[in-house]
């Protein structure tokens, strides 16, 4: 579990003294900071509460500030930042007692904490429309309102605007007259019957949603008879210099590797079905018995399914499971450089980030026909991927053993994958494709 937050850490801001100064001596950074002429974009995180991502991977808010992850988050960051825009996240939190301001250490974007209580279980559980009456009613919506005026926001980004949080959000943008948009980062569907009605509304009342996935434009385009000008297809940015391989042969001799094997790399969440670990670990068996100098490791955790993904994983030779979430880039980083192709077999995919981070090193991707993930290797190698179908280890381990036996052709993908992270998920270009958007909902 996350501890309580102690003031002053890595940044604390009084809330009785919201228009106070920086005390820059002491590390606090107290009042407003927005630089006259910049405008401020709030972005809100889809969980309720921030304990509900943390806690799973049995990860700290301290290191939640200091690294930023969340894939698609540090992206934003970065390509708003890139357009002179200032960016503000905001989180609900069970472990703060008073609004708490941290400072993600190397962005500079403020991190706010307000009080907050989640869904939880209890008499929620399995009874989807009190659970998101209780979702609405525990939105801490002044103490949000405080934080965007203290900011001094002109627009809020909201992830996820399937997710019952977000229609609270929507709402307190209109009442407080910012400009809204929402982002699809994988919630494609309304869970209860009391949403269906207010997600119309909620929806109806953004400025746009952020979608690149063709399938999901199409399913709303249908649901809500959005127009194509409300939905953007921008995808998810990645830092390409942040995310730029070293030498191979350097990585592996800092992680202690042979310089021989064909090794493979998974990195995220650990979620057993959803993405197809399973399916993995079932390839892999294949691939172990016909290639002795072959190695998978799979960099993860999740606190609810480490124990059942354990059990799977003693039972599949060559593979190292870190059993535990990385969260530092840099760590991600120098596996992807030490890797020869990386591996993505998912059942259900929104918009994915790792792999991302993968093409953006350098490594070919093979990856399942989840929605998501077809988006991205539309034109196959071309793209910078091998695409299978979903829940077919044989395919998958077909695809990694084409690969081990061709260099060249690792070479000739990965470099694919490369350039269509600097064509359309650069920092750049996806971070004038969201100003474009403000700007446009602005006039």
């Amino acid at each position: 579990m996350t501890q309580k937050m102690a003031a002053g850490g890595l940044g604390f801001v009084d809330p009785h003294r919201l228009d106070g100064r920086a005390d820059e001596g002491q590390g606090r950074d107290r009042g407003r900071i927005a630089a006259p002429g910049r405008e401020t974009v709030a972005i809100f995180p889809w969980r309720d509460v921030i304990e509900d991502f943390l806690d799973p991977l049995g990860v700290s808010l301290e290191d939640y500030a200091r690294h930023l992850m969340g894939g698609w988050l540090s992206g934003y960051v970065a390509a708003l930042q890139r357009q002179g825009l200032r960016v503000v996240i905001v989180h609900a939190s069970e472990n703060v007692s008073e609004p708490t301001r941290l400072v993600h250490e190397a962005s500079g974007a403020p991190i706010w904490l307000v009080p907050g209580r989640g869904a939880g279980g209890g008499v929620t559980r399995g009874r989807p429309s009190l659970r998101a009456g209780v979702q609405w009613s525990r939105t801490p919506f002044a103490a949000f309102g405080r934080v965007l005026r203290q900011e001094g926001c002109a627009a809020m980004l909201v992830q996820d605007y399937e997710h019952a949080r977000a229609d609270a959000l929507v709402l307190l943008a209109k009442t407080m007259g910012l400009r809204v948009f929402a982002t699809y980062q994988g919630g494609d569907a309304t869970r209860s019957p009391l949403e269906r009605t207010v997600r119309r509304l909620s929806i109806g009342a953004c400025d746009a949603l952020v979608v690149p996935s063709g399938h999901e434009r199409a399913r709303l385009a249908t649901r809500y008879r959005l127009s194509p000008e409300r939905l953007r297809d921008i995808p998810n940015p990645v830092d390409g210099d942040a995310w730029r391989a070293e030498p191979q042969a350097e990585a592996r001799q800092a992680l202690g590797l042979s310089p021989a094997d064909f090794l493979v790399i998974n990195h995220g969440r650990v979620d057993i079905h959803r993405k197809g670990l399973d399916v993995l670990l079932a390839a892999w068996a294949k691939i172990a018995g016909a290639q002795a100098a072959a190695r998978l490791v799979i960099l993860g955790s999740d606190e609810e399914q480490d124990a059942a993904f354990g059990a799977l994983v003693s039972q599949v030779p060559q593979v190292t499971w870190a059993g535990r979430y990385v969260s530092d880039p840099a760590t991600i980083r120098r596996w992807l450089s030490a890797a020869d192709a990386y591996v993505t077999l998912p059942r259900a995919e929104g918009a994915p980030v790792a792999p991302l981070e993968a093409m953006a090193c350098g490594l070919p991707v093979v990856a399942s026909d989840a929605p998501g993930l077809t988006d991205l290797f539309g034109d196959g190698e071309r793209s910078g991927g091998i695409v299978v179908p979903r829940d077919d280890a044989e395919a998958a381990a077909g695809a990694l053993l084409s690969l081990a036996a061709d260099l060249e052709r690792r070479r000739r993908i990965g470099a694919a994958g490369r350039s269509t992270i600097e064509r359309r998920h650069s920092v750049d270009a996806a971070g004038e494709a969201l100003a474009i958007a403000l700007s446009a909902a602005r006039s």
